[in-house]
C-alpha cells in the first residue's frame, strides 16, 4: 500500500473556478503528485455517494472543500467528508466566509427561485423544479435549499483557512506544500496585511468629498484609487493576493475577506471609509448635502460584503424561519 497521503477536493455550491485553480500551479502539480494521492475528486473521477461512505473514518487525510453551503446535499456530503477525513480546509471565500452566494441572504430562497426561474428573459414563465428527489422520473427536480447561505464552518469544524476567488498560483505554491507537510496553523494563510500594504500605488490618505462610480473617472494609474474618490476595499480585504487588481487600475473588490483577526469586512470597510469621506468644514454643511455625501456609497451591502456575507454579524436578512 502507498505511504503517501490521501487526499480530496470536493465541490459545493460554486462556480467552479477553485476546481480549475489547483491546475494553476504548473510543474508544481508533480510535487503534489510525489506527496499524495488524489482518493477523491468528483470534478475528475467518478466516485458515487457510496463509495465515499464505503471509506474509513478518517482515510482521507486532507480534504480540500470549497463552494458554499446551499442545499441539503452539500451539508451532508460536508458532514460525510469531516467523518473520512482528518484535517478539513476550506478553500476559496465561498468555503471560508460565503462567497458571492452569500448575497442571496438578501432573499428567501422561494424569491430567488422565482426570480431565477420566471424572470422577463423566460417565455410564459419557468417551471421551478420541484425541492425533492421523489418525483416522477423525466421532471426536474433540487436538492432541498437551506433557508440562507452558510460558510463551511457553521456545519462542520475546518482545520485551515485557504480563502481567495480563487486562490491564486501564489498563494498555493506557498500553501500547498505547507497544509500537506502538516506545517501550518488554523489561519496562517490569512494574511495580516491588507491589500492596501502590498498594493503599489502612491496614497496620501487625504480626505476625499464624495465617491464616484469608476465608469465616470479618468483614474490616474500612479495613484491610489481611494485617494481619487472610487471605492476600494483594499483596506479592508487580506492581502495574500498582492494587488494585482488595483496594479492595473481596478479596484479591490475584496474577495480574499478580512484580514486575520477581523470578524467583520463590511464594518472594517466603513471604518476606513469614514475616516477618509468628507471635506473640510462638513460641520456648517447641510443636512441635504451630507445625506448626498453618503448616498455616494453606491449599495453598500453589495460592495462591503459582496464574499463575506454569511460570516459577516448581519448574516442573513431575518425573517420568520428556522433552517
Amino acid at each position: 500500500m502507498s505511504d503517501k497521503l490521501k487526499i480530496g477536493f470536493y465541490w459545493c455550491a460554486a462556480c467552479g473556478g477553485c476546481e480549475i485553480s489547483v491546475l494553476d500551479i504548473d510543474e508544481m502539480i508533480l510535487d503534489v503528485v510525489e506527496l499524495a494521492d488524489i482518493v477523491f475528486w468528483p470534478c475528475a473521477m467518478d466516485p458515487k455517494y457510496e463509495d465515499l461512505r464505503a471509506m474509513e473514518d478518517g482515510s482521507i487525510d486532507v480534504i480540500f472543500i470549497n463552494g458554499s453551503i446551499r442545499s441539503t446535499e452539500n451539508e451532508e456530503m460536508v458532514k460525510l467528508l469531516r467523518e473520512k477525513s482528518k484535517k478539513v480546509v476550506a478553500y476559496g471565500s465561498c468555503s471560508s466566509i460565503g462567497g458571492l452566494f452569500g448575497l442571496g441572504n438578501l432573499y428567501s430562497k422561494e424569491e430567488l427561485l422565482e426570480y431565477g426561474y420566471n424572470t422577463p428573459s423566460t417565455e410564459e414563465g419557468g417551471v421551478i423544479p420541484a425541492e425533492n428527489s421523489k418525483v416522477p422520473e423525466g421532471e426536474l427536480h433540487l436538492p432541498p435549499l437551506l433557508h440562507h447561505v452558510r460558510s463551511l464552518d457553521e456545519i462542520i469544524e475546518v482545520d485551515i483557512y485557504l480563502p481567495g476567488c480563487p486562490p491564486l498560483p501564489n498563494q498555493l505554491k506557498e500553501g500547498l506544500p505547507l497544509i500537506l507537510e502538516g506545517k501550518v496553523g488554523k489561519y496562517d494563510l490569512v494574511s495580516q496585511k491588507s491589500v492596501c500594504d502590498e498594493c503599489p500605488l502612491e496614497r496620501e490618505e487625504k480626505k476625499i468629498p464624495r465617491l464616484y462610480p469608476i465608469q465616470e473617472m479618468m483614474l490616474d494609474p500612479e495613484r491610489c484609487i481611494l485617494d481619487q474618490g472610487v471605492l476600494c476595499m483594499g483596506p479592508a480585504t487580506a492581502g495574500m493576493c498582492e494587488a494585482p487588481c488595483p496594479s492595473v487600475g481596478h479596484p479591490c473588490i475584496g474577495c480574499n475577506g478580512p484580514v486575520r483577526g477581523v470578524k467583520d469586512q463590511g464594518a472594517r470597510m466603513a471604518s476606513a471609509l469614514a475616516s477618509v469621506l468628507g471635506v473640510e468644514g462638513e460641520e456648517r454643511m447641510e443636512e441635504s448635502e451630507i445625506i448626498d455625501v453618503v448616498k455616494s456609497v453606491r449599495d453598500p451591502t453589495g460592495s462591503f460584503y459582496r464574499f463575506s456575507l454569511p460570516k459577516s454579524y448581519l448574516r442573513y436578512k431575518r425573517r420568520d424561519i428556522h433552517g
